[in-house]
């Protein structure tokens, strides 16, 4: 349970998920150390190590990470892998070596999880083998949380637990064409034929692919309820809606709350993605209860954002 006046570091603070993460700690009543990108880099050990002595915290959550679209990660998987996989293992090591640190959260996605015929994915499921290759270098570099914090849980007295988020999506997200998501990436493109005027907007595959969303505010305040209740080392916790929708869908969606009505064209020369990423979550039901914003609201509500702050939206990259 997060005590008032409980130090909380959040690596990726600046970040969607790393916002939504400490605005729920801010309402429980710790004190948050975001990390800033620009204030401490998470490829060097030396800047972590004299934050968290500067900081003292108590419990360290850790979503940072270096990635992009499908595009971007064809185009530069090994610096995607080598920057998400180093500045977890760096992280995890201060954590393990400052002292005071009693607990570390991971978030990894769900994109960890392999390329299976099968669809639903349980928590035991996670080595079962390489994830889709369009996301291979993100997924494989996120399970190093899952590995190593494994072998510190058993080397030293730091608690070392990890949750497995579905698809986010909601404001203070990156639209960069390079580093945005499929949400993001739709609602940038809806709302610029809007204002355009534009007779149709294209989209990436077939639209057949389900997923579930989930918004970044709910997001935040799971990830916190597994700091909370949350401690076994072994295994990681899938954080999911338990609702599914196609991107085909998603796109109408997005469309009719933007209040485009020209014409939506499929680009099937340009992959998928895996077609399917069901995440069980009956673990997560035993352990702690969610209520999930519908995603025609957080889709309302991001769209309304996202207009509103538009220009820097746009420009936020890497």
């Amino acid at each position: 349970m997060i005590m008032s006046g409980d130090k909380v570091m959040v690596t990726g603070g600046e970040s969607m998920i790393g916002r939504a993460i400490c605005q729920e700690l801010k309402s429980l009543g710790a004190e948050v150390d975001p990390v800033p990108h620009s204030e401490c880099d998470l490829l060097l050990e030396e800047p972590i190590m004299k934050r968290m002595a500067m900081f003292g915290p108590k419990y360290v959550i850790h979503a940072a990470g270096w990635n992009g679209g499908i595009g971007w990660n064809k185009e530069y998987p090994a610096t995607i892998y080598k920057r998400t996989a180093q500045m977890a293992l760096n992280v995890y090591s201060c954590a393990a070596m400052c002292g005071g640190v009693k607990k570390v959260v991971g978030i990894l996605a769900s994109c960890s999880y392999p390329d299976s015929k099968s669809p639903y994915f349980q928590e035991c499921h996670l080595w079962n083998g390489l994830p889709n290759p369009t996301v291979e270098c993100h997924g494989l570099s996120k399970r190093i949380i899952a590995d190593f914090g494994r072998q510190i849980a058993k080397q030293t007295d730091v608690k070392c637990v990890y949750c497995i988020l579905n698809n986010c999506y909601g404001p203070h997200d990156s639209y960069h064409p390079d580093k945005t998501k499929v949400v993001g990436a739709l609602i940038r493109r809806f709302v610029e034929a809007k204002q355009q005027n534009l007779p149709e907007v294209v989209c990436w595959g077939s639209g057949a692919p389900l997923r579930d969303f989930i918004y970044a505010e709910d997001a935040g305040r799971a990830v916190v309820k597994c700091l909370m209740t949350y401690s076994d080392p072994t295994g990681g916790l899938n954080i999911t809606t338990g609702n599914e929708v196609s991107i085909k869908d998603l796109s109408l969606m997005i469309a009719e709350l933007v209040g485009y009505d020209g014409d939506i064209v499929w680009d099937t020369d340009k992959p998928d993605g895996q077609m399917r990423k069901s995440l069980s979550n009956t673990k997560q039901r035993e352990i702690f209860y969610m209520d999930w914003t519908p995603i025609r609201e957080g889709l309302a509500k991001t769209i309304e954002w996202y207009i509103n702050n538009k220009e820097a939206a746009d420009a936020k990259g890497f």
